[in-house]
């Protein structure tokens, strides 16, 4: 089996290959894939930390600030596969010393990164699992851990062609999952190292609430922004897709607030222009805010501003919940928000959480949108109040790891100096 896995990682790095040609992420993949070798120093490193993208960089960034608080003088490394994590991370308040690219799951890739980076630990954040640098990894008799795992029954580990999946998982020193669900199907596979902690989004974004409001902005856009906006009521769509973008066209002479935000998830040009055709006159960009004349729509052409942005709303109606992959509803949830998106949203236990407590709701249509948004502004305060309870409720899931996580360390008998 292991075989034809490495086929598969063989098959998938043609395929970069090619949709190099019409993909940006996959060209700077397929571009900077030796880069490590010349930007990253040797190790040794004391943490590396490995994450799909900046969503789980977001997920272990908590845990990052504990191990550093803990260990001030070591080193850690971050390694992304997604182009995009390594691109936007800086923008986070971080402790990473170095990151960078994961190189492809290839026997030879995996044997010269291990040499090179010299990890004294490692982490794989969420269901990242390279099958590879985990048995290579273990060979070396590395510690292993994951942490924010979330599982689900139809993956490919627990069907029956998944047994390399399930060895390589038992290769692990520890799980720290978010849910008793995940524990469950680990144990189902004989997998009983498991802490069932939380999830640490919880904690960053309280973390970063708490940053944004003491640290007012610097940024022009948001100063004159948060004047505008003033004592309006605000309605948000954060990360939308054109689906979303179209549903608030649809009812936004009839939204029940003074002002829309909509920062979409393209912020190209050709996607720029299409929304502003959509709300003409009524729109704005967030970078000719000084020049606002009283316009409803403020359309955000940059990123990086979003979670900072929720802090001026009241309602959140969420993008990727069309498209199976749906934005944060924690970065809103912190500040209170209602948070309103499409259905699929399967991967994201939160969001069935939110449904399930009446803090968040799905939509199918335009017409739903506009009930659930006057319906949760009949109930603002209370709404929020529970929501902001909730948020409380979930934290600590950085703590619970991490006082777990350091003990086993310490007894391996780290750090050695």
């Amino acid at each position: 089996m292991r075989s034809v896995y490495d086929f598969s990682i063989f098959l998938f790095g043609i395929g970069i290959f090619i949709a190099r040609f019409f993909n940006a992420k996959a060209r700077q993949r397929f571009q900077t894939r030796n880069a490590w070798k010349s930007e990253i120093p040797p190790g040794p490193y004391d943490l590396w930390m490995h994450c799909a993208s900046l969503g789980e960089f977001d997920q272990g960034l908590p845990v990052l600030w504990e191990f550093k608080s803990t260990y001030p003088k070591t080193k850690i490394l971050v390694t992304f596969f997604s182009p995009s994590g390594l691109n936007h991370y800086q923008k986070r308040h971080h402790c990473v010393d170095h990151a960078c690219l994961i190189p492809l799951d290839h026997r030879k890739n995996v044997a010269q990164f291990l040499n090179h980076v010299q990890a004294k630990n490692v982490v794989f954040v969420k269901y990242e699992f390279w099958l590879n640098f985990i048995f290579g990894i273990s060979k070396r008799h590395i510690p292993l851990f994951s942490i924010s795992t979330l599982l689900r029954k139809k993956q490919f580990i627990f069907n029956p062609c998944g047994g390399i999946f399930r060895k390589g998982l038992s290769r692990f020193n520890h799980f720290y999952v978010q849910n008793e669900a995940t524990k469950l199907l680990l144990s189902k596979i004989g997998i009983q190292q498991v802490t069932v902690s939380g999830d640490t989004r919880y904690d960053h974004v309280l973390h970063q609430q708490k940053n944004t409001l003491e640290n007012q902005h610097t940024a022009p856009e948001l100063v004159n922004l948060q004047k505008y906006c003033g004592d309006k009521t605000v309605f948000i769509l954060g990360s939308s897709w054109l689906v979303e973008e179209e549903m608030v066209h649809a009812i936004h002479d009839k939204i029940p607030l003074d002002l829309t935000i909509i920062a979409p998830h393209d912020i190209s040009e050709k996607h720029l222009y299409e929304i502003e055709a959509m709300f003409g006159d009524e729109c704005i960009r967030l970078s000719e805010i000084d020049r606002v004349t009283g316009e409803s729509v403020i359309l955000v052409d940059c990123i990086g501003l979003l979670h900072q942005l929720y802090q001026f709303a009241n309602i959140a109606f969420i993008g990727g919940g069309y498209t199976g992959k749906l934005h944060n509803i924690l970065e809103p949830a912190v500040y209170g928000l209602p948070v309103i998106f499409g259905p699929k949203h399967h991967k994201f236990p939160e969001a069935d959480e939110f449904v399930a407590k009446g803090l968040g709701s799905e939509v199918l249509t335009p017409q739903e949108l506009l009930e659930k948004i006057q319906l949760f502004l009949q109930n603002e305060e209370a709404t929020k109040n529970k929501i902001t309870g909730f948020m409380g409720e979930k934290s600590g899931a950085t703590k619970r790891i991490s006082s777990h996580l350091f003990s086993k360390l310490a007894d391996s008998g780290f750090p050695s100096n």
